[in-house]
């Protein structure tokens, strides 16, 4: 019984069998041959249509405007009774992938609503500590030759320059001006792929510190670079990370539990697709790129 309890699908079902219970009570309560056409604009409808109407326009709808909102409401409901009457819902793409999105928000609330334990929350912080490492930072300062500028004598130069930085000359006497600078300190790697590009980063940390390197390429030109420090990556504790890793573990736990009650929600149909017709429609797809 206790394993049934923690089954999100049997939550799924309780709570619709009970929203089902209250309209079937609700519809019992009124008579016969008005409930399909009664529309009820309760205290609670009109507090959501002010609050709403609030957050959108940042001030309160006076007694005119608040009356108007009532009217649309009316106009909304009607018209979307009479458009699900009719089966207009079927074949609307929009409207059945929005009917999908309020199922997995459904189910994310109601996975969302159990507060976990503890033990799960570090459980999941030590199999995915390498996520919330402090990332290793490396001070480097580069000399900077620009291709646009220098053109096929872009290379002849890189080389040359390293050549005398090598033999002990200043970087400050040779290459070209750089938007961003010349010096880096302490810069993650993150920051170093936005600045210079993805190919940057990774010849830079290969780099060991203390010399001069290149050419390193990046989305800029050719790079002489020299590392002067690096840090390695430095692990942290729970408590450090606790905001992001609760996050992190309650949006896996969501997903988790959407996959699951989807294959046991999906075990109730006999589904059949014409793999002929998906073939070709695959290789007209194909033909048309």
């Amino acid at each position: 019984m206790k394993k049934l309890l923690k089954e999100p699908l049997f939550h799924f079902l309780l709570l619709g069998a009970a929203i089902f219970a209250v309209n079937a009570w609700r519809d019992t309560t009124r008579p016969v041959e008005t409930s399909s056409a009664r529309i009820e604009v309760t205290a609670a409808v009109i507090e959501r249509l002010r609050a709403a109407s609030e957050r959108q326009f940042g001030k309160t709808p006076d007694a005119e405007e608040l009356r108007g909102l009532v009217t649309a409401h009316i106009r909304e409901e009607v018209f979307c009774r009479e458009a699900l009457a009719l089966g207009l819902d079927r074949d609307d793409t929009i409207v059945r992938r929005r009917l999908a999105q309020k199922m997995e928000f459904l189910l994310g609330d109601i996975t969302a609503a159990a507060e976990p334990a503890d033990t799960m929350v570090r459980e999941f912080f030590e199999k995915n500590a390498a996520r919330y490492a402090k990332p290793g930072r490396v001070t480097f300062q580069h000399v900077y030759f620009s291709k646009e500028k220098r053109g096929t004598a872009v290379e002849k130069a890189v080389a040359e320059g390293l050549a005398a930085l090598e033999m002990g000359a200043s970087d400050s006497t040779m290459g070209d001006p750089f938007l961003h600078g010349f010096e880096f300190a302490e810069r993650e790697p993150a920051e170093i792929v936005a600045a210079f590009g993805a190919e940057f980063a990774d010849r830079l940390s290969a780099h060991p510190a203390g010399a001069w390197h290149g050419p390193v390429e990046s989305s800029y030109g050719s790079h002489l670079v020299r590392v002067e420090a690096r840090t390695e990556p430095r692990p942290v504790t729970l408590d450090e990370v606790r905001d992001t890793v609760l996050r992190d573990f309650n949006e896996e736990r969501r997903n988790t539990t959407n996959r699951e009650v989807f294959e046991k929600l999906r075990a109730r149909y006999q589904v059949a697709v014409d793999e002929t017709a998906l073939a070709n429609a695959a290789t007209q797809t194909t033909a048309q790129r």
